[in-house]
């Protein structure tokens, strides 16, 4: 056994003697990037590493094996060596030398950082300055954290001064080693886009590193000569890249042209229909796409086409569809697996990705090496776990909190990166995010197309600004003057070769929705339920969408007390358990959805989870005051679906202002939820109407509310402030937690490294990387104490006290849990030490809190001072019970 193979690199749990080579890991992170860029491999991979390293795709597969293997070259070191009491005793008796200092808390991947440049110089005489650059960032980042200024010149130096001379012998000796095994062309490599390259080479690497550490698939191999070891690395490369479906095929040959590929659609929109004009050269290079069109118009199966049109010139139908709620993304989730099935003939699924994704199974449950990585409780698990691994699969469909991460300065950035890198990124419903998350938005464009994706982004209101606003961040600069910017509808269609805009009619233009008003006090929850029922007398079904879930959970209950009997009654807001939440989503949609005939009579009482993407229609709509383009999307769901009849003779939006004692509009508790100045504007501009006309007003009602032009209102002057300085704070904050701008000549990683954030979605304190302004929550599961055992609070399952849960186990608890921002148990969950017992001593239970019930209620807080109750029929209803403790608004 040579002395390189004696160095090792992970050792194995419960056997601290045992080892695998830190050569042979290395090899085996080779293998892996080789598997994953090889001619049959899906091209996504090295189309991403072609584009931001400049070289062609034989060149990819010819180099970036070698560069990936260099990773843990700083393994190779006293320090690391150091860190295994066992091996150290080992290596001392085979004669390898220990300076008198211990050198075990230096980092390995600073130390690869810091030698890389010296050790294969040797191999790589033409070694430009820009790759030497990219591989310094590179192996000092893969474990998630990028090199601080001067960081790797200060270990440099340390290491000259204690190391001994041998270790950097064995550097030299192992690069040769992988540099005689792998072969790779003497090509002198000038990365195009410094930036790019090192953020997609990291995020492969760390990739490619995982999977090699997977001990199901790279057992220890110590005594293994290396000869042999070399074609075993191989065939168990191909097996983990094989078993985690990173070799599912993304090609499809399904016809490109709208009406071929939807032919279930008997008549295409004439927005679908404009897909098939788009020039195909504009398509040829990582394009930005914006669709403005009414709801009802198609925008979904639209971008699906676009989206297989962009892949027949990347080879690779990868998408990531990004939705703003977990409602709709798990709604469009069956959909895109449709359409992955039926259309496009691929033989997989997507996965779905968000906090509470649990109802997916994960099939990759991996078995880490020890090694230094344990003190970042084996980082690999977590990623590859149900919510994280969609980012890496093919196919995701998911949150946009999921996709802003990538723009955000969070452990791992350049994996989430690479995750999206190559793929069409669609953005579903974009109107529906604020200044915080459209300035990440906005951040993340410009890494995406660095990064050489394809993205579209859809929206029925989006202000001119905001448009303008994606479309500088795409081409990182000012915008020329825009074609038929009032145009609506509108798509828009700009990449390196070109810019298409075209201006299709709408699938159903003149379409009128009267207005009317109604004046309910916010507390009068009877009054509501009797006029509801009024309303349904005459047959059909209606839908009221309030803007906090307490006023839902009332509205409901008064229902419930005066409604007659055959009259379906349904509540949907955020604070039902998963499953159970899941279940109303289907019954609803079953009743009032595409699908749905016959009688529809019912009522629906829901929050605003109604109003994105859930293809819902309903004869009569009433809405809490909300801005304009909420309003408008709630309108979207009045009369969406053609029927042959109605109960009623139009279609009217009806929304709800409390009055004051005066009679004159109030906002109420609207303005905590929504911003002052914006309902005040949308109350201005739909003041004297008696109808909407669509879709001709959406343009001008949306630009009315939105216009960067101060009030002539003298009375909104305080409220126009507040709006503007709250939008500057916004930008501000998400500036401060961004990830610097791709930089084609200069790496992003120094300023990176300054100010790293926390990825938690739970949490708004100030060190989170938030993906949501101020959105702190906590993850409750529902449990009791019965007979000694824990059980459920929802049903019949009972669990043990004295041992963690098992995967199945923590999957059913999940099932049951519930996401809760309300301040009060928020600060609660906080603040108590929770009594988690030992069947939450499970990864996947480790951002979840147990919720003790009592007959289905407890109370939190000082002197009990929230009411909370878990209510088979209205969810999880909260109540102050005390002064100092206020009743609030929860939205959603």
């Amino acid at each position: 056994m040579t002395d390189v193979q004696q160095l090792w690199g992970k050792t194995v749990p419960g056997d601290p003697t045992a080892y695998h080579p830190a050569l042979y890991h290395m090899l085996d992170a080779a293998h892996v990037a080789h598997a994953l860029l090889a001619d049959g491999a899906p091209p996504r991979w090295r189309a991403m590493l072609a584009h931001t390293m400049g070289l062609d795709p034989a060149e990819v597969v010819a180099i970036a094996p070698w560069l990936v293997a260099l990773h843990d070259l700083g393994k190779c070191s006293q320090g690391f060596q150091q860190v295994a009491p066992e091996q150290v005793a080992r290596l001392q008796q085979a004669g390898f030398p220990f300076g008198r200092r211990n050198l075990a808390l230096l980092s390995h991947p600073v130390i690869g950082a810091a030698v890389v440049g010296s050790t294969v110089a040797n191999l790589m005489p033409e070694l430009s300055d820009r790759l030497r650059e990219v591989l310094v960032q590179v192996i000092g980042g893969h474990h998630g954290r990028w090199l601080a200024p001067g960081e790797a010149l200060r270990m440099a130096r340390q290491l000259a001064a204690l190391e001994p001379q041998r270790w950097g012998a064995l550097r030299v000796e192992v690069a040769a080693t992988l540099w005689r095994v792998l072969a790779p062309p003497p090509t002198r490599i000038a990365p195009r886009h410094v930036s790019a390259a090192i953020m997609a080479l990291t995020g492969f690497t760390i990739l490619c590193d995982w999977l090699a550490s997977d001990q199901q698939y790279f057992p220890a191999a110590a005594t293994v000569p290396l000869e042999d070891y070399i074609a075993c690395s191989w065939e168990r490369a191909q097996a983990a890249v094989t078993s985690a479906g990173f070799a599912v095929s993304t090609t499809s040959d399904a016809p490109t042209r709208f009406a071929d590929l939807f032919p279930d659609l008997a008549s295409p929109r004439p927005l679908q229909i404009a897909v098939d004009q788009v020039p195909t050269c504009v398509l040829e290079a990582p394009s930005l796409t914006i669709i403005e069109a009414p709801t009802g118009e198609g925008k979904t199966e639209a971008a699906l086409a676009l989206a297989h049109r962009i892949a027949q010139h990347t080879d690779s139908e990868a998408l990531y569809y990004a939705l703003p709620t977990m409602a709709t993304s798990n709604q469009m989730f069956a959909r895109i697996n449709a359409h992955l099935r039926q259309r496009l003939q691929l033989a997989t699924r997507s996965k779905l990705v968000h906090g509470q994704a649990y109802l997916i199974e994960d099939d990759l449950a991996p078995q880490p090496y020890d090694d230094d990585d344990a003190a970042d409780g084996h980082p690999m698990l977590s990623w590859f776990g149900p919510r994280k691994r969609a980012l890496l699969a093919p196919f995701g469909v998911g949150t946009i909190d999921q996709a802003e991460l990538a723009a955000l300065n969070v452990r791992h950035v350049a994996l989430r990166n690479a995750g999206l890198a190559g793929k069409v990124v669609i953005l579903d419903e974009v109107h529906a995010y604020d200044t915080y998350m459209s300035t990440i938005i906005q951040r993340l464009l410009a890494w995406l197309r660095a990064m050489g994706s394809s993205v579209i982004v859809l929206s029925a209101t989006l202000p001119a600004a905001r448009r303008r606003d994606l479309t500088r961040a795409w081409d990182g600069g000012a915008v020329e003057t825009e074609d038929q910017p009032e145009a609506y509808p509108r798509m828009e269609v700009r990449s390196a070769a070109g810019r298409y805009v075209a201006t299709p009619s709408a699938a159903q233009p003149g379409r009128r929705v009267a207005l009317r008003w109604l004046a309910f006090d916010a507390a009068d929850a009877a009054g509501k339920a009797r006029w509801l029922l009024e309303q349904a007398r005459a047959g059909g079904c209606a839908c009221w969408i309030t803007n906090t879930v307490a006023q839902a959970q009332q509205l409901y209950a008064a229902l419930q007390c005066l409604a007659p009997d055959g009259l379906d009654l349904d509540l949907i807001h955020a604070l039902f358990p998963l499953a159970q939440r899941e279940a109303l989503e289907r019954r609803i949609l079953q009743r009032y959805g595409p699908d749905s005939a016959g009688q529809r009579r019912g009522i629906v009482i829901g929050t605003q989870v109604l109003e994105q993407s859930l293809d819902l229609d309903f004869d009569c709509m009433v809405s809490d005051l909300a801005p304009i383009d909420l309003l408008l999307q709630r309108a979207g769901r009045l009369w969406r679906h053609l029927r042959p009849q109605r109960p009623v003779r139009e279609a009217i939006l009806w929304v709800n202002v409390p009055p004051d004692a005066a009679g004159r509009p109030t906002l109420g508790v609207n303005a905590v939820i929504y911003e002052e100045y914006i309902l005040w504007q949308t109350l201005r501009a739909l003041d004297g109407r008696d109808a909407f006309s669509l879709p001709a007003d959406y343009r001008h009602l949306v630009e009315a509310v939105y216009a960067d032009e101060p009030p002539t209102d003298a009375s909104l002057g305080a409220s126009w402030a507040a709006h503007w300085r709250h939008m500057y704070d916004a930008h501000k904050e998400a500036e401060l937690r961004m990830v610097p701008p791709p930089d084609p000549d200069e790496p992003f990683c120094t300023p990176a490294a300054t100010l790293t954030f926390q990825e938690r979605e739970d949490s708004a304190r100030w060190g989170v990387a938030q993906t949501r302004l101020g959105a702190e929550a906590v993850t409750l599961i529902p449990l009791a104490r019965r007979k000694g055992r824990i059980s459920s609070a929802l049903g019949e399952d009972t669990y043990p006290t004295d041992r963690p849960a098992t995967r199945d186990e923590a999957l059913r608890l999940l099932r049951q849990s519930l996401r809760v921002s309300h301040r009060g148990v928020v600060r609660h969950f906080e603040a108590t030490p929770t009594q988690r017992p030992a069947l939450f001593d499970t990864p996947l239970l480790a951002g979840a809190h147990p919720l003790w019930l009592e007959e289905g209620s407890t109370r939190l807080g000082p002197q009990g001072a929230l009411a909370l109750r878990l209510d088979p029929s209205l969810g999880l209803v909260i109540t102050a019970t005390a002064k100092g403790e206020p009743d609030e608004c929860t939205p959603l």
